[in-house]
């Protein structure tokens, strides 16, 4: 029976190291490399074919690593993509595997869930981390509220939610908020499971019906 191959796309070499120590600890599993840049995981693919198995952390330096996931699971239709991040908003799961992830894993996975995961993805089948299916059932039946429902919006939110009804791009918005890209999209997240918006004109028909920037 041939080896499975995992590979990692993170910015953080921290998360690919201890990967690694797992997967190379498996008699069928192979460890098929860590990578900080998806150019440099284009390359080896490229010369030596996709791997088995991606774990593709969603929040990459400089990089979107859901735009990435609908590029892969359309160029390598035969890898299968795990999203493995910090993030835990139910909005962030969703918009996640819409883009054809075969699974949904936190950073702070076991060892064996981990592997667990592989096998359950190599079956053909979807793998959504425990901790998230928790957290998605409680968002499904926080959704189910009175229409009169006003969510209760952070400083922060609502100053994100500001600039998302001008229009702004989320670059344009962590400039104007001096904060970081990834922590524009942890906000937009948020915004979107609080108001229960499935997008972005979602959330701004909400924020108007809601007054939620006054």
């Amino acid at each position: 029976m041939s080896r499975i191959t995992v590979a990692v796309l993170d910015d953080h070499q921290l998360i690919a190291d201890a990967i690694a120590g797992i997967v190379n600890g498996q008699d069928d599993y192979t460890y098929w490399g860590g990578f900080v840049h998806s150019r440099d995981l284009d390359e080896k693919i490229a010369t030596h074919g996709a791997p088995d198995v991606l774990l593709l952390d969603i929040n990459l330096n400089g990089e979107d690593g859901i735009e990435l996931c609908k590029q892969y699971t359309r160029k390598h239709a035969g890898m299968k993509i795990a999203m493995i991040t910090g993030l835990t908003q139910p909005a962030v799961v969703k918009n996640a595997m819409r883009t054809g992830a075969n699974g949904f894993m936190l950073k702070n996975i076991a060892k064996d869930d981990l592997l667990q995961g592989i096998r359950t993805m190599m079956r053909g089948e979807q793998y959504i981390h425990e901790e998230i299916q928790k957290l998605i059932v409680a968002d499904a039946l926080y959704r189910h509220r009175p229409s009169d429902y006003v969510p209760k919006l952070s400083r922060r939110e609502k100053e994100v939610l500001e600039l998302i009804m001008k229009e702004c791009t989320t670059q344009e918005i962590a400039d104007t908020l001096f904060i970081s890209v990834n922590t524009v999209e942890t906000h937009r997240a948020s915004l979107l499971q609080k108001t229960g918006a499935k997008n972005i004109a979602g959330l701004v028909k909400v924020a108007i019906e809601k007054g939620l920037t006054n």
